[in-house]
């Protein structure tokens, strides 16, 4: 194939990725960028796979049930290899399962599972991106990506109500974020960088029932589609979206909203210091304090850190700032997340800011709702230092295992929505 023919095509893969098609009479889909920078690729298929030509969908070659073929990026196309028999295929193939079949692709690793050989509805392209470089992209219906990404999001054991809201949350995310991988030749990938998508290896019945029972709901907030962030355990309360990341502009939906009833457990925010440090360190009986869907290790966590390895890490974010002296927390929101911490060294004093900083700079710590303290040995810079706090993840919108604990005080799905993202409304987009 001529190379000016391979980079019109690529570009014109690259104009098609970015929204989710849609066909009259059909849900929408997406491209799910699964494997990328490849040399070769292996699969195959319970029920079989019908290997075409990417463009002309001109059937190349059968493979039969069971049997591993694999597909080799050469210098200027592809190769379709069985055994001894291989087939030149130009720049892309489409893997096809018969009808509710399922492809399994091999080596998609980066899993919370740790499975590596996944199945997938749907059809599978392989795309050649360059010398010796290929591309494997899964393409569904966004109602068959979501049963691959509510139980990869959250445990399919949780009560049917928390999985509803998830499946809207995500139902939301897939549609917002369409297009972030625009530059790769496909909408999303399969990573929490989007969201995570197990296949059909993860579906599990009771998350199938959830998105089937909530197909094509999204949130919408002043007629627009809410950007519905959500992540694992909000530690008591959820947080600004700019608090944590402050290059952004206040979300109205996504204000930090205590996760608990304040009948029930007797806090009022912003805490005074004290009361704050004893409740990142305590477990107040909040929604989201739930040992039966979450380890205990996700809603309060502590650790102690030598100096020196505080520094080397604090280092990789902040810069040379010499000898570490102490590092303090200069500014917190009202919700108890850090908003600023400076590092204090011989060289120089560091300002860090914003919420994936912070937790990198302190050694990828579960969240930045936390406190640290210097321990010392007399008037000596400290020997290390302890750190502690609540929480896992960003903190930002829907608190999964607080959903959890509202679903199982009786909640629906509609109210859990409704309390971690005020002012918005389910509306059913297809």
């Amino acid at each position: 194939m001529g190379s000016r023919f391979k980079w019109v095509f690529l570009a014109l893969l690259v104009f098609l990725a970015g929204q989710p098609e849609r066909c009259a009479g059909e849900l929408p889909r997406v491209r799910i960028g699964l494997l990328r920078d490849r040399q070769s690729v292996s699969f195959s298929g319970q029920a079989g796979v019908t290997i075409q030509d990417l463009r002309g969908e001109r059937v190349i070659a059968w493979a039969p049930p069971g049997e591993t073929w694999q597909v080799t990026a050469q210098t200027d196309e592809l190769l379709v290899a069985s055994g001894s028999q291989q087939w030149p295929v130009g720049d892309g193939v489409r893997l096809l399962p018969p009808e509710d079949g399922l492809v399994r692709v091999n080596g998609v690793t980066g899993h919370w599972d740790g499975v590596a050989d996944r199945d997938y509805r749907g059809a599978i392209e392989v795309v050649q991106v360059g010398p010796g470089s290929l591309t494997v992209v899964n393409v569904v219906d966004v109602e068959t990506y979501l049963r691959g990404v509510v139980p990869s999001e959250m445990p399919a054991r949780y009560p049917l109500a928390a999985l509803q809201a998830q499946a809207v949350a995500a139902r939301g995310q897939a549609l917002i974020k369409a297009g972030r991988h625009r530059a790769d030749g496909f909408d999303l990938c399969a990573t929490e960088h989007c969201q995570v998508y197990g296949g059909a290896t993860r579906e599990d019945p009771r998350s199938d029932q959830a998105v089937a029972s909530t197909s094509g709901e999204v949130l919408e907030y002043d007629g627009r589609l809410a950007d519905t962030l959500y992540s694992s355990n909000c530690g008591g309360h959820t947080v600004n979206n700019e608090d944590y990341w402050p290059s952004q502009r206040a979300v109205p939906y996504l204000r930090a909203t205590a996760d608990f009833d304040p009948a029930v457990v007797d806090l009022k925010f912003p805490l005074p210091q004290e009361q704050l440090k004893a409740y990142l360190k305590y477990a107040p009986a909040v929604n989201c304090n739930q040992p039966e869907y979450a380890k205990a290790s996700r809603f309060r966590w502590w650790f102690v850190i030598p100096r020196e390895q505080l520094a080397q890490s604090l280092s990789a974010v902040a810069g040379d700032f010499g000898e570490l002296l102490d590092a303090r927390v200069t500014d917190r929101a009202d919700s108890g997340l850090v908003r600023e911490l400076v590092v204090i060294g011989t060289k120089a004093l560091v300002k860090l800011r914003g919420g994936a900083d912070l937790r990198r700079a302190l050694g990828g710590i579960n969240s930045a709702s936390f406190a640290i303290e210097p321990i010392r040995e007399g008037s000596d810079p400290p020997v290390a230092f302890a750190v502690w706090g609540a929480g896992w993840g960003h903190q930002v919108g829907m608190c999964q295992v607080g959903a959890a604990g509202l679903a199982d005080k009786g909640w629906d799905y509609q109210g859990i929505l409704s309390k971690y993202y005020p002012g918005c409304t389910v509306v059913r987009r297809y």
